[in-house]
């Protein structure tokens, strides 16, 4: 079969590779169609701490795929139930990463079989059952976030993130204000909720941008006493500059969030489902899987979400 391996950053290759072979409890999925997403792009262009430990790598994680006939997607993770996180009802330490949807199939082992492979809801379309693991992640994000009704929340990235969570802060009861963001991004963030602005002041501020800068500016756009959560990963070596003052002085909460859990990934799978937001716009383009690595090699600007067909 095909599929994409990267070899190290700004080295992905599509090569014939074994078929894979499941053992008792795996799944082995025909992939529907994949999707892009941010994180992926930042591993093309720079690896990733977690998700590439080997070379050459599978690659991509979002997918809608067919088993004996029937639409299913899966999370790229399931918790392990036994470390001292799972104890606590924080995030596993131990997560089972599951990578490869750029393919013509994807095995999904039975840890994350038995908790996060879902069939699709009839009437949604594959593009949109793909979302279901970023959504998760965005829930899970303004969960930590602790969204009250009415609170006023900034987000900085307009991407396909930033839009996601917009949609989760107002199914929350906030109010969400996007924060930058190219003019063709912005054309969306009403569709999903929220309206442009500046953000100064806000009760919640989600740092969506994955830049230090955004790290930084999210700091400094919070209320005194506010609450700001960094969602967007950085480098290993990435040494943000924090204002000190603000955060000590003014006694602000900053929290990460990383990841998703199943209760957030069968929660955005019913909220694809309900068809609240127009999720297909985040679509922006088609490709087959042989031209991915030209697509990530020099994505259009008004790239949101590709669509890659096997």
């Amino acid at each position: 079969m095909k599929a994409a391996r990267l070899y190290a950053p700004g080295d992905l290759r599509i090569e014939d590779v074994p078929k894979p072979e499941p053992e008792p409890g795996d799944v082995l999925v025909e992939i529907e169609l994949a999707l892009t997403d941010g994180t992926d792009l930042k591993t093309f262009r720079r690896g990733h701490p977690v998700l590439l430990r080997e070379s050459p790598a599978p690659f991509g994680h979002e997918f809608c795929g067919l088993v004996e006939g029937h639409r299913v997607v899966a999370a790229n993770s399931a918790p392990c139930g036994a470390c001292d996180g799972c104890a606590r009802g924080e995030q596993c330490r131990e997560l089972s990463f599951l990578a490869g949807a750029y393919a013509d199939f994807i095995l999904v082992p039975a840890r994350i079989a038995a908790v996060n492979l879902h069939g699709v809801p009839a009437g949604v379309a594959p593009e949109v059952a793909a979302m279901v693991e970023p959504l998760a992640c965005c829930l899970r994000g303004v969960a930590r976030a602790g969204i009250q009704a009415g609170d006023a929340v900034a987000i900085l990235g307009a991407g396909p993130i930033g839009l996601m969570l917009a949609a989760c802060v107002a199914d929350a009861g906030g109010w969400p204000v996007i924060v930058g963001g190219r003019e063709e991004r912005r054309a969306l963030i009403e569709a999903f909720g929220a309206e442009a602005g500046d953000g100064r002041g806000a009760d919640v501020v989600f740092e969506a941008a994955g830049t230090e800068q955004a790290w930084a500016d999210a700091v400094e756009l919070v209320r005194p006493g506010g609450t700001v959560l960094v969602f967007g990963g950085l480098a290993r070596e990435a040494r943000p500059p924090i204002d000190a003052y603000r955060l000590h002085y003014e006694e602000l909460t900053v929290r990460g969030s990383f990841h998703h859990t199943p209760a957030t990934v069968r929660a955005a799978l019913g909220f694809l489902a309900s068809g609240a937001y127009p999720w297909e716009r985040l679509v922006t383009h088609r490709v087959s899987l042989a031209d991915l690595p030209a697509l990530f090699a020099d994505p259009p600007r008004d790239l949101l979400k590709a669509v890659v067909v096997p």
